[in-house]
């Protein structure tokens, strides 16, 4: 069975709001705030900016 990777979830993630907030769907403030928060949620091991 696969076990799950935090890490490459999490990158998916911050591209997906990337992607929201260069469509202005979202601001940049509020993805920063959702990416940090699911950071710790899930104990993230890497850091990637917004």
């Amino acid at each position: 069975m696969t076990e799950r990777n935090v890490n490459v979830d999490y990158c998916g993630i911050v591209n997906l709001l990337r992607h929201l907030v260069k469509n202005s769907l979202i601001t940049e403030k509020e993805a920063r705030k959702i990416a940090a928060r699911i950071a710790v949620k899930n104990n993230v091991d890497i850091v990637l900016f917004l």
